[in-house]
């Protein structure tokens, strides 16, 4: 009859969940019986099968066995408390289970400890273990709590499947949790597991409810970690990181320019931030600095914990040719001042080797000019500079020109001076502009002067005659301004033109 019902059990676990994983929680076996007594072994084992049932949901294709069905499943004549060490695999296959778990007691000396591990039956492979130890029963109960939960996990491997939240109790739930550290910036693990969704603290991450163990890890800084209960949205979790570093303080001087934001610093073959201080492990550590500008550094250094080391040098600069001529804008060549990063090095045409990152400049009557010219290290650089064109001829024509006195009567020009091609003419334009204003306004004279003696009435035969000629007399005037301030205004024009 048994063996029909155990045939009748094969069936329904092959053909009712045929893609389910069983897992089966042996019973817990001391190396002494006097170490704990059979009903605290067994609690000890229901701890773990409820922890494997919370870590290894039926929602992921899990199902854990119960005591019940293992002795049912058990061969012949064989007792579940028989089952231990190296046939833990066997029995599980035995038994129909792809996964198999047990925990051993045993005394390290005054203390109890407990060992378990976890098998995959189908390759015989341990999956999982832990250790521990306690005083009592109560601190190896801790230790289940503690270690448990990751331990079953190892058996999730690439399961997936929906884990339903916040229908069955809050042992199921997911909840937002606030990470930070100090200081900040580092990667985060929980259970073992990095998260994704925070590779650099703080951050906010889903984490399902119930005891985890959260790590935080950032370079030059020990681990951080501890045991965190999640049991509401917005809990706060903060790790403290205890610095692991020395310092490598670079004093460089750049003698061609150059700052050390430029630099390119590498150490152990890593790339590292370029700065003029560089955290580092404590060990010795191989540094290689290089510049676009100056031949590359390389050095060991022995780097201890909280301690400071200085590198000295004076970078030396990569080199290049320069030749450099300069002419004017005729034509002509011409010789000036060299300069290489403020300081005079020669006079045009130069020909000498220079900083491949220096600054060159010429220096003549206005001042000095910056060439735009490139250096390569190990070749020549071919540079013209040609002096500017003036921007006017009068410009560059301005002079003082010598007195000259007026010669007297019977006296001719020295012809061996020179003569102003122009004159300001600043005499005619004074007459002209006079006798423009004179003209002007004697014509509005006269015509002031006619209207008012063509508006008078005569009082006899003479006094009409006499009003006829003056208003003649006035229109005369007024005729000749016009013709006098006409002529005035064309010849004042005139003296700008010539």
């Amino acid at each position: 009859m048994n063996r029909v019902i155990k045939i009748l059990f094969l069936a329904l676990l092959l053909t009712g969940v045929s893609f389910a994983k069983f897992v089966a929680v042996l019973e817990t076996v001391a190396d002494s019986k006097d170490i704990l007594t059979l009903s605290e072994r067994q609690y000890l084992t229901n701890m773990l099968r409820e922890q494997a049932v919370q870590e290894l949901p039926a929602e992921l294709n899990f199902t854990i066995m119960t005591r019940e069905n293992i002795m049912m499943m058990l061969p012949p004549g064989k007792s579940i408390e028989d089952c231990e060490g190296s046939c833990l695999a066997e029995t599980g296959k035995n038994i129909a289970a792809d996964y198999v778990a047990q925990a051993r007691i045993g005394k390290v000396g005054s203390n109890i400890s407990i060992s378990a591990e976890l098998y995959e039956t189908a390759g015989s492979k341990l999956v999982a273990s832990f250790n521990g130890l306690g005083a009592d029963v109560d601190a190896l109960m801790e230790v289940i709590k503690t270690k448990s939960p990751e331990f079953f996990r190892k058996a999730r491997g690439g399961a997936t499947g929906i884990v339903r939240t916040g229908f069955d109790g809050a042992g199921n739930q997911t909840f937002v949790v606030n990470v930070t550290t100090n200081p900040q910036g580092a990667a985060l693990s929980i259970d073992g597991r990095p998260v994704r969704q925070c590779t650099a603290t703080p951050c906010q991450v889903m984490v399902d409810a119930g005891e985890h163990r959260f790590v935080a890890v950032l370079d030059h800084h020990e681990d951080a970690e501890g045991l965190f209960t999640i049991s509401g949205d917005g809990q706060e979790v903060s790790l403290d990181l205890v610095p692991r570093y020395g310092t490598l303080t670079l004093d460089l001087a750049f003698p061609a320019g150059g700052t050390y934001e430029e630099l390119k610093i590498k150490v152990d073959g890593e790339l590292v931030p370029a700065a003029n201080k560089v955290l580092m492990d404590p060990g010795t550590r191989s540094v290689e600095i290089a510049h676009r500008c100056y031949s590359p550094v390389s050095f060991k250094v022995g780097v201890f914990r909280d301690k400071e080391e200085v590198f000295k040098e004076s970078l030396k600069p990569l080199m290049g040719g320069l030749s450099l001529k300069a002419r004017f804008a005729s034509g002509e060549e011409r010789s000036l001042s060299v300069l290489v990063n403020g300081e005079k090095v020669g006079m045009t045409p130069f020909t000498g080797s220079v900083p491949v990152c220096a600054k060159i400049a010429v220096v003549d009557d206005a001042g000095e000019h910056p060439l735009d010219v490139k250096i390569e290290q190990g070749q020549v650089a071919q540079f013209e500079y040609v002096e500017p064109a003036k921007e006017t001829a009068v410009a560059d024509a301005v002079a003082i020109q010598p007195e000259v006195d007026s010669p007297q009567p019977g006296e001719s020009v020295p012809t061996n001076v020179e003569q102003p091609e122009k004159s300001s003419h600043l005499g005619l334009k004074i007459t002209f502009g006079v006798a423009s204003l004179l003209g002007f306004g004697a014509a509005i004279a006269g015509e002031i002067g006619a209207k008012h003696f063509r508006d008078k009435e005569p009082d006899d035969e003479t006094s009409y005659k006499n009003r006829l000629d003056t208003i003649d007399g006035f229109e005369k005037m007024r005729g000749a301004g016009l013709i006098l301030g006409g002529v005035g205004l064309v010849a004042f024009g005139l003296t700008f033109v010539f």
